[in-house]
Formats: structure tokens, sequence, C-alpha cells
């Protein structure tokens, strides 16, 4: 039996335990509690007409409590719902989603460049001698992990890669003002092992330079998404 076989197996066992019904009611009780707290407090930083990402996530509470458990949303539902919607619905059920991809270390990276902040970056190419092709051996590779703090500072490239594909980061051209920290980045042992592997193989290694940032998309999500510490605060008085 797969893993999606024992984890239906595993949940339905859970479910007949006595009281699970009560405590799976309560549970979406909390968590509709907290999330309507939350949206009194943001109603009062953002101006009524504007949708935003707690409500989206309030409406997939619902969705979740009326499907029941095991239920989801079908496709027709979805054609349904967009038949509803405006442009402040659309995006906010976007940035909802993109909300729920996000893992806490990632959530502090786009932090750190929630001001405005760039930081270098740079790829391994690897081409043939004659340099007619060129294929990525190492990407994302940035300071930004250590600046911002992240727990699994190794896997901050494909932190990095998710971002860029869901689109709330972007690159620009090499800051030729940080040359030391282009340099410093190219000592790391994941790229000198890269270049290694490439010189073994018979194909030469190219260092490209960029910078990182937040993307349009990027400074919008955050912008949608920001939460003031008194409204933080709130869920120690609901959960107290």
């Amino acid at each position: 039996m797969g893993d999606n076989g024992a984890g239906r197996k595993v949940a339905g066992l859970l479910r007949r335990l006595p009281g699970a019904d009560f405590a799976s009611e309560r549970l979406q009780a909390v968590e509709r509690g907290l999330l309507q707290q939350l949206k009194r407090r943001m109603d009062r930083l953002e101006p009524p007409s504007s949708v935003s990402v707690l409500a989206v996530a309030m409406r997939s509470v619902a969705d979740r409590s009326a499907a029941g458990p095991g239920g989801g949303i079908s496709l027709q539902d979805l054609l349904h719902r967009s038949s509803e919607q405006g442009h402040d619905e659309a995006k906010a059920e976007y940035f909802g989603w993109v909300t729920s991809q996000l893992l806490p270390d990632q959530a502090r990276i786009l932090s750190a460049m929630s001001d405005g902040s760039t930081y270098p970056l740079i790829h391994v190419l690897a081409g043939s001698r004659i340099g007619l092709t060129a294929e990525p051996v190492v990407e994302w590779i940035s300071s930004i992990g250590r600046n911002a703090g992240v727990q699994w500072n190794d896997v901050t490239p494909v932190y990095l890669g998710q971002l860029r594909a869901l689109g709330l980061v972007e690159t620009g051209p090499e800051d030729l003002s940080r040359r030391v920290q282009y340099e410093m980045l190219e000592t790391e042992q994941v790229v000198r092992d890269g270049i290694a592997r490439l010189h073994k193989g018979g194909l030469k290694g190219h260092i490209v330079r960029r910078v990182l940032m937040l993307s349009a998309l990027g400074r919008a999500f955050w912008e949608d998404g920001r939460v003031s510490e008194d409204v933080s605060e709130s869920f120690a008085g609901l959960v107290g």
C-alpha cells in the first residue's frame, strides 16, 4: 500500500475514535474564530473595497467545513466561483494559494527583500569548450539565506527556485559595486564542486552574476498579506 493509501487508512481509524468528531468540530471553530478576529482587525487597516488574503482564508475554512472529512472542491465549484469573481477576488484567491505553498524560511526571505533590498546571486552554467551551449548546473546561490536568518540555509537555492516559480522574485543585472560579495559566493563549496565536476567532464564552467529582488507580483503579495503586530498578538488572547 502506498503512502496515500496508508494515510487514508490512518485517517479513517482516527475518525472512528471516541470524540474524534467533536475534536474536529472544536478545531474548526477555533480556526474560524482566529480568522474572524484577524479579519476584524484587518478591516480597520484596509479600505472597505479591498479583498484581503484573510477573507479568502476564511472562505477556505468554510468550504472545508461544508465539504466534510475527505471532501474537496470540485472543478464545477471553481468554475461557478470564477463567474462571480471580480479582479480583487481573483487576486486574493491567488495570493491565498501562494501563501499555502510557502514555508517559514521562505517568508523570512521575502521579508528580507520587502524594503526594496537586493542581494547578490550567482548561477554556474556548463558550456562546451567552444562555448556554443550553456546549461545551468548550480543555480540560485545567494547570501540572502544567511542575511534573512533562514533555519536551513543549505536549501536556500531550492527556496529561491520555488519563489521564482511562484513569480514572487526576479533577477536583475550584476551590481558592479558588489564585487567582493560575488567573489565570496564563488568560494562556496557547492559552487567549487559544480565547477570541478564540469572540468572533470571536459566542460567549461561559466559563472553568471545577478542580483535578486522582489518582483512586482512579490511586492503586491507582501503588501496584501502584511499583518500588524497587534493583530498577531490577538492569537494569544483567542487560544489562551
